[in-house]
């Protein structure tokens, strides 16, 4: 009789907890986090019934370990998608076309050419010169919103971050404390730990480890800790080295700072990361070398001709330097070195940054880097310290001299020749009649001439070295005649011999090829086209009362096809493109990473999901299921509560029949 209340006490107790458990499922069916629970029961090993029941979770953890993988990647996608969009937004943004900005400013050159003399056609020229910086300006000025709003969401996530590492901190002492009773960890308690793990893997790619008191310790996937088992890991939000306007994330382990921004984060924060270095800066510097490509092009052509009023021509584009930025360990922070574009040297620009190493107080090493690499050897550089020092090939140089009392060996600057402030780049106080349409130069045929040979300028480099009050210097190259060799004889405009350049050239850059040579001393180059027979006479002056000349003009309106815009890291004419193809290339880009993104979120959330129907294959709670466990517990317990008022009768029975 005893054995018998004990046998159906044990099931009537056991069966409760299974009904409770199942109620908690059915009650938590619609929780985010929660996994389904089971209660199991041993039988005692001498036949008296349940031993004690043990509730647990319902858990895979090689499904939970995947969704972290998943969620972390998703979020990352997800993330990025919703920034880079925005990018795409504004680069395709009509009211934004700064390829329509570009046609136009050459459309006007064209009209322009139609009257020279036309005020009204030459204010035109001007207009559509401040609509187009303008719009770069405005472009620039989106983009750099962008990037302002990506460094403010990097300084407030170490606050989100710490929050988490800390609730997963406070759950495993819980855990801890819990696995020391008889009940153990409530799986509610797990579920929220695992819940707050799933938000922190969404922000950053982690990985976890279960400890053998059931506390989890988590680490960046590099290795670096955020929880241990006793201490845990902050995160903090500092500025860049050497661009303190970029934010980056160090970790503090105990009293160790370490830095973050050479690691892959992955989550959200990797992507603002990715998405600010990769695209926002990255658009900048193109933006800048399209500005100034076509400053330097329009400055460039415009020298080379006479304006209205018959004076040589000046900048049109204003054309800023950029200062480069210092690193932290440099000897002194307020030494600066600065950049500048070197006149008519705009199609050489890349896009990349370079960094400068003083290897002593007056000598210097000059770096490339491209897509976030060092080029292994240093570049070719004319000139020396304090410069202005040309970096060869890329169009730029670069000026020391700003740094009273000199460098020191091992300080290191990062420079970015097309990142510049673009509130700085705009159209001088130019008049209508600074726009130069004639040529500055006439050249004539002698009377002689036999050929329809003709020579013409290509180049008017530096106009201070042969030209004074708007006039030719007699000292000049101005009259080239051909000898019985068939080589070209240069003489001044004296007519004394100066040089001579060889025939065998075809006729290009007369006096670069000159011997002894001529340019760039004299500032300006001729090329001859045709092949002219010996005696013939070829002469240069200066064009005066050319206003209805239009024949520099015609050039300053063909840069619109000219290739001027450096197409990669080669310097070399296949790889030149025109500035509309610089500016569709930029947009399609970002088009194309957005498309990219579009794709790789689509294929993350699938994967997303995938991992989510595994998890609810085993931890999802089905009502149908529960349902049907409800009956089936309920059957159990009362068919134990008979047991237990079976017994009772015996019970009774016995004591009756002993009286």
């Amino acid at each position: 009789m005893a054995n018998l209340l004990q046998i159906g006490t044990s099931g009537v107790l056991g069966h409760q907890q299974m009904l409770n458990t199942t109620g908690n499922n059915i009650s938590n069916v619609n929780t985010d986090g929660y996994s389904r629970q089971r209660t199991l029961h041993n039988s005692q090993t001498d036949n008296m019934g349940l031993a004690r029941s043990v509730t647990g979770r319902e858990v895979n953890k090689f499904a939970q370990a995947e969704l972290l993988i998943d969620s972390s990647a998703f979020s990352n996608k997800e993330k990025l998608l919703a920034e880079i969009t925005r990018t795409d937004q504004v680069l395709s943004d009509e009211s934004n076309n700064m390829s329509s900005g570009v046609s136009q400013l050459f459309e006007s050159f064209h009209t322009a050419n139609d009257d020279p003399t036309s005020i009204s056609n030459r204010q035109l020229v001007i207009a559509d010169a401040q609509t187009l910086a303008a719009g770069f300006r405005n472009v620039g000025e989106q983009l750099n919103n962008q990037a302002r709003t990506v460094n403010s969401e990097l300084i407030e996530k170490p606050a989100l971050l710490n929050s988490l590492i800390k609730e997963v901190e406070g759950f495993n002492k819980q855990v801890m404390i819990a696995e020391n009773t008889s009940r153990g960890a409530s799986g509610t308690l797990l579920d929220q730990r695992d819940v707050t793990i799933e938000a922190l893997a969404k922000e950053l790619d982690i990985s976890t480890i279960v400890n053998d008191n059931k506390s989890v310790s988590i680490n960046l996937l590099n290795g670096q800790p955020l929880v241990m088992q006793n201490s845990v890991s902050q995160f903090q939000a500092v500025g860049g080295d050497p661009d303190p306007s970029n934010m980056e994330l160090v970790l503090k382990i105990d009293k160790n700072t370490m830095p973050l921004q050479d690691i892959e984060l992955g989550g959200r924060i990797g992507a603002l990361i990715e998405f600010r270095d990769k695209t926002i800066n990255s658009s900048l510097r193109e933006i800048g070398q399209l500005s100034l490509g076509i400053a330097d092009a329009v400055n460039t052509q415009n020298r080379m001709g006479l304006d209205l009023n018959g004076k040589m021509g000046k900048e049109i584009y204003t054309v800023p330097s950029t200062q480069a930025k210092h690193y932290s360990g440099n000897s002194n922070p307020a030494h600066v070195i600065t950049t500048q574009l070197i006149a008519g040297e705009g199609s050489s620009l890349t896009t990349s940054q370079y960094q400068v190493s003083m290897t002593s107080s007056m000598s210097f090493d000059v770096y490339e880097i491209k897509n976030g690499e060092r080029s292994a050897n240093p570049l070719a550089i004319n000139g020396a310290y304090p410069g202005p020092v040309e970096v060869t090939d890329h169009g730029f140089e670069i000026d020391f001299s700003a740094a009273a009392g000199g460098f020191q060996n091992g300080d290191k600057f990062l420079m970015s020749p097309t990142l510049f402030n673009l509130n700085d780049y705009d159209v001088t106080r130019s008049q209508p009649e600074d726009i130069a349409l004639a040529s500055i130069l006439r050249a004539k045929t002698g009377p002689t001439n036999t050929t329809m040979s003709r020579i013409s300028v290509t180049e008017i480099s530096d106009s201070t070295l042969s030209f004074t009050n708007n006039d030719l210097n007699i000292t000049a190259p101005q009259q080239i005649s051909v000898n019985n060799s068939g080589d070209f004889d240069i003489y001044d405009g004296n007519g004394s011999y100066m040089a001579t350049s060889s025939g065998a050239l075809n006729g290009q850059d007369l006096f670069a090829n000159a011997i002894p040579p001529l340019n760039p001393g004299v500032g300006y180059e001729i090329k001859m086209d045709g092949k002219p027979n010996p005696g013939e006479i070829f002469t240069l002056a200066y064009n005066r009362d050319a206003i209805a000349d239009n024949s520099n003009g015609l050039k300053l309106a063909g840069l619109e096809n000219d290739a001027k815009l450096r197409k990669n890291h080669k310097n070399n004419g296949e790889n030149q493109m025109t500035f509309a193809e610089g500016i569709s290339t930029m947009i399609s880009t970002v088009g194309n990473k957005t498309r990219a993104a579009r794709v790789d979120s689509a294929a993350n959330e699938a994967k997303l999901v995938q991992s989510r129907n595994w998890i609810e294959s085993v931890s999802g709670v089905n009502l149908d299921e529960e349902a049907a466990n409800m009956v089936r517990y309920e059957q159990a317990y009362n068919a134990s509560a008979q047991v237990v008022s079976i017994s009772q009768k015996i019970f009774d029975t016995i004591l009756n029949a002993a009286r």
